[in-house]
């Protein structure tokens, strides 16, 4: 049975969630890192008029999920599934059905991202001719692996008074955008900081804490003029002198476009190496035409 995620059932859905999210073959893209955060996430879904989340049940035992992250001025969203471990490809159309009519009535098109071993997602992507743009390969590095450089003195923090500088600098279409990013720097465990060349922001860097043991540069980009000036290393070994001795992580992540061997180069140069990689895909949604009545 699938039915819409009700409050009473927010913690179990959560818990399960985090246990799925964390086998490589369940992943999902955007969905937060533990219960705590998941059961803010998907409690958020509940608050909406109409429905945004969706269960699967096996008598008392959860067995499939689907959630709609939306983002409602840019009238698209991100999908938080669809999960099953039961008749997963059954279960997974189910719960895609049941998305549906939210999906038409309020977005113009749908993202899913997951690991490239969640078989069952990507053939569902492939069935609904979902269109990949873009493979991301995500890095890791491990602290007792680290090797970096003194911190250059010319980082400092971020602040809102360099928000037209910095938007310049943010890509389009970037899964937070500048406001977002700027927001989320203020928060404990996150970090926001730029390389200034006489008081002009050329570069800038987004350290997030994932896990209490895990950080994720986020975003690392460098104006186009200073490019190739060791910029970019720079950051990202303030990041790693940051977030390995400061915030104490264990390790820290950081991802790179298929086609970007340029920043791939350069993070292996640091000690990254390769984790596992990320499939993107976006859909436009179709509104369906009423049935035709016959007479």
């Amino acid at each position: 049975m699938i039915k819409e995620l009700e409050v009473k059932d927010l913690r179990p859905v959560a818990e399960w969630l985090h246990q799925m999210n964390e086998e490589d073959k369940h992943f999902v893209a955007w969905l937060a890192s533990d219960p705590k955060e998941i059961f803010e996430q998907i409690w958020g879904l509940t608050q909406l008029n109409d429905p945004f989340a969706f269960v699967a049940w096996d008598g008392e035992d959860i067995i499939g999920f689907l959630g709609i992250l939306p983002f409602f001025d840019q009238k698209v969203c991100r999908l938080l599934g669809p999960i099953a471990t039961k008749q997963e490809s059954f279960i997974i159309e189910k719960l895609w059905q049941k998305a549906s009519l939210t999906l038409e009535m309020y977005f113009d098109a749908a993202k899913l991202a997951c690991f490239n071993v969640n078989a069952e997602l990507l053939a569902f992507a492939e069935h609904h001719e979902f269109d990949l743009y873009n493979i991301e390969k995500t890095l890791l590095l491990k602290k007792e692996e680290a090797a970096f450089s003194t911190p250059a003195a010319s980082i400092a923090p971020i602040e809102e008074e360099h928000y037209e500088e910095l938007d310049a600098l943010h890509p389009n279409g970037a899964y937070y955008d500048t406001k977002q990013m700027l927001a989320l720097s203020y928060e404990q465990g996150n970090r926001l900081f730029g390389y200034f060349e006489d008081g002009s922001l050329t570069g800038y860097l987004y350290l997030e804490t994932i896990l209490p043991e895990e950080g994720e540069i986020c975003f690392v980009n460098v104006s186009e003029g200073g490019q190739g000036e060791g910029i970019g290393t720079a950051l990202i070994e303030y990041a790693l002198c940051v977030g390995f001795d400061e915030m104490n992580f264990s390790y820290i992540t950081i991802s790179v476009r298929d086609t970007n061997s340029a920043a791939e180069n350069l993070y292996r140069k640091l000690g990254f190496k390769e984790w596992h990689t990320i499939y993107a895909y976006n859909k436009t949604i179709e509104t369906q035409p009423p049935p035709t009545l016959m007479h």
